[in-house]
């Protein structure tokens, strides 16, 4: 029996086999103790860390750690034993952390621990995505509340920041003008530096409400041509559509 297969059983042999290199991965570069952490196996995860520390800081081929492994699995216990302050920024080959697991998996008490061991939350994934989007996206409202409370901070700065910044485009039913029906759209480009775009989006006669639902293909095939600007856009019509979900939500 080799070292992984009696980790993830947590058989009576698994003692043999710990006088052996821990930090030694099979083919998908998972070690013992990343076993011990998906399975559960709190007992060894402990014997296994005070024999070699250095496990701890392992990673597979998806550049996931033990800590990361223990959060998908929802268990908070092993999750504190494999807690180290230099694997808690880790990001994995999508670019998500211990704490981006914790939003994705729905774990809502060890994403409190997270928070309070001052995790970063100003972490987008490699499809563009913050952990608030993710929250959204999933449907996890509870998720959702603590990260709003915590401050989800963007890679333009704190949420609340971002949306000072740009509430006044934000259209309500007192700053709606018949005569200028698009002006709120006209005010977010230029705020967004991208003014010359506004003839494109005023003989579309897209407004705000429409400007929200709008795809990359979208923008393609109105006319914005550019990557830089194009991607600036979908990024705003993300964030002002998690915005007005969070303030949806914070009423209800």
């Amino acid at each position: 029996m080799d070292l992984y297969t009696a980790c993830t059983l947590n058989h009576p042999k698994v003692t043999d086999l710990l006088s052996t290199n821990l930090n030694k991965a099979n083919k998908k570069g998972w070690t013992g103790l990343m076993y011990a952490c998906y399975y559960g196996h709190e007992n060894l995860v402990d014997r296994i860390i005070n024999i070699d520390p250095t496990t701890l800081f392992a990673i597979n081929n998806d550049k996931q750690t033990p800590l990361m492994i223990a959060t998908m699995s929802g268990n908070t216990s092993i999750v504190k034993k494999t807690f180290h302050t230099t694997v808690l920024e880790m990001a994995d080959k999508l670019g998500r952390t211990a704490m981006f697991y914790a939003v994705l998996y729905n774990q809502e008490n060890i994403l409190e621990y997270f928070i309070e061991k001052q995790a970063n939350c100003n972490v987008i994934d490699k499809f563009g995505k913050t952990m608030t989007m993710t929250a959204i996206a999933k449907g996890f409202i509870r998720i959702m509340k603590i990260l709003s409370e915590y401050g989800n901070r963007q890679e333009d700065g704190n949420l609340n920041e971002w949306k000072n910044k740009y509430e006044t485009a934000i259209p309500t039913d007192r700053q709606q003008n018949d005569d200028h029906p698009n002006y709120h759209m006209e005010k977010l480009l230029k705020q967004l530096s991208l003014e010359k775009y506004w003839p494109i989006f005023d003989k579309q006669n897209i407004r705000y409400d429409d400007f929200l639902k709008l795809s990359e293909q979208d923008l393609k095939n109105i006319g914005i041509n550019l990557f830089g600007p194009r991607r600036k856009l979908i990024m705003t019509i993300d964030k002002l559509n998690e915005l007005r979900t969070l303030q949806e939500h914070s009423r209800s």
